[in-house]
């Protein structure tokens, strides 16, 4: 009876021990998929893991971000949410909730996730330009703005902001600003062509035609075929 006892409780040990074996497999496998941008397979291998262990905030964390790179923001809303009530002092839950949130037009509740993750981490230029955005679906221009330009500050290099920037003062009808932030992308790389268009279609907008034919000019050097219907529909006059 002893040895039977014995030889069941072994048994069980060992179905355990296979059953973690089993999931740790799984979860690397389903990381390398998301490394391999093959987001269906690793939702797949994620929610295997869940099925093993219901509380595992690592599978709901990476299955979330499988579901948002296949714009399923629902099923991605959800598994962020999971993440964050079985750990809700990881930022990263919070930012990539937000980012879900932004995929379903829920500004407010995007800024809201956006807040908590920059108090956690308010040296992070993604976190700032992420909430900018959400503001800018507020209609918060010059909210948007002093996040981006506290981005800029950390970043100074990443002209992406300054298109965002920009952006936010044409809203605003600040031009001569956003000229200002155009004219650090040209700076940065004379040859953006899109910066020449944009720059183009904002002095257009402010009256400066000719500054504005100028820049499509240089667009249509750079390689801008569409340039030159911008200079006929509005040079030539």
């Amino acid at each position: 009876m002893h040895i039977h006892i014995t030889f069941i409780l072994l048994s069980c040990f060992a179905t355990i021990g296979g059953f973690a074996q089993t999931e740790k497999a799984l979860l690397k496998r389903g990381l390398s998929h998301l490394q391999e941008s093959a987001y269906s397979e690793a939702e797949q291998d994620f929610s295997m893991v869940l099925q093993l262990n219901p509380n595992h905030e690592v599978a709901y964390f990476n299955r979330g971000i499988a579901r948002q790179y296949q714009t399923d923001f629902t099923g991605a809303l959800q598994d962020f949410s999971h993440a964050i009530e079985l750990n809700p002092r990881n930022p990263d839950a919070y930012f990539n909730r937000g980012i879900t949130r932004m995929g379903l037009e829920d500004y407010l509740g995007a800024m809201m996730d956006f807040n908590i993750a920059i108090k956690a981490r308010s040296k992070d230029e993604r976190y700032l330009f992420q909430r900018a955005m959400a503001k800018n679906g507020l209609g918060d221009y010059r909210g948007s703005i002093e996040d981006i330009s506290r981005a800029i500050k950390i970043s100074p290099r990443n002209m992406k902001l300054y298109y965002a920037r920009a952006e936010a003062f044409i809203s605003l009808r600040e031009f001569a600003l956003a000229v200002k932030d155009l004219n650090r992308i040209v700076k940065f790389n004379p040859r953006d062509f899109h910066a020449y268009n944009a720059r183009a279609s904002i002095k257009y907008q402010g009256g400066d035609i000719y500054g504005a034919c100028l820049d499509w000019s240089r667009a249509g050097e750079l390689g801008d075929a569409n340039a030159y219907e911008m200079i006929r529909k509005h040079c030539n006059n």
